[in-house]
C-alpha cells in the first residue's frame, strides 16, 4: 500500500446536523483545501502606501525636515539603492536579524564556552568527587561496626 496518495474523504453530514446549522447561519471554516487555493497576484498599488497612508510629518524647529524634504530624501535613497551594483565578487552572508537586548547586556544569554575544561581543572573535579564519595572498606566497617 502506498503511502505517498494518502487522502480524507469527507463523509457527508447527516440531514438534521445539515437543518441545525442552516437554522443557526453557520459558515464552513477553512478547510484542508483552503490553503491551496491561489489567490491571484497582488496589485502593485496594495504595496505601496497611499498619501493618506504616509506618516504625518511634524516641524518643531527651523532646522527640523519638512515633509518635501523627506520625500526627496526617500526618493534620493530609492534611486541611490537602485543604481548601485551588487558586489559579486565576495561571500554573500546571510544574518539573523537583531535584538533589542544584546549578548553584554542580558546575563542570561551569556557565551557558554563548549570546550573541555584544561586537564588539570577535570583531575582537581575527580579528586573533589572521589574525596566526598570514596571511603575504604576498612574504614567503612570500622564505621558500621563490623568486626575486622
Amino acid at each position: 500500500m502506498s503511502k505517498r496518495h494518502v487522502a480524507y474523504v469527507k463523509p457527508e453530514e447527516p440531514s438534521f446536523l445539515k437543518k441545525i446549522k442552516q437554522q443557526a447561519g453557520y459558515k464552513e471554516g477553512p478547510t484542508v483545501d483552503t490553503k491551496r487555493e491561489d489567490y491571484g497576484e497582488v496589485a502593485d498599488e496594495d504595496l505601496q502606501d497611499t498619501e493618506e497612508e504616509q506618516p504625518t510629518v511634524v516641524v518643531l524647529k527651523p532646522g527640523d525636515l519638512t515633509a518635501e524634504e523627506a520625500a526627496r530624501e526617500k526618493d534620493r535613497l530609492k534611486k541611490e539603492e537602485e543604481e548601485t551594483p551588487a558586489d559579486l565578487s565576495s561571500r554573500i552572508l546571510f544574518k539573523a536579524p537583531s535584538t533589542s537586548k544584546t549578548a553584554s547586556e542580558d546575563p542570561a544569554h551569556e557565551k557558554v564556552s563548549k570546550r573541555k575544561p584544561a586537564v588539570a581543572d577535570r583531575k582537581a573535579k575527580k579528586q573533589k568527587k572521589n574525596k566526598a564519595t570514596h571511603v575504604p572498606w576498612r574504614e567503612y566497617r570500622r564505621i558500621k561496626g563490623f568486626k575486622i
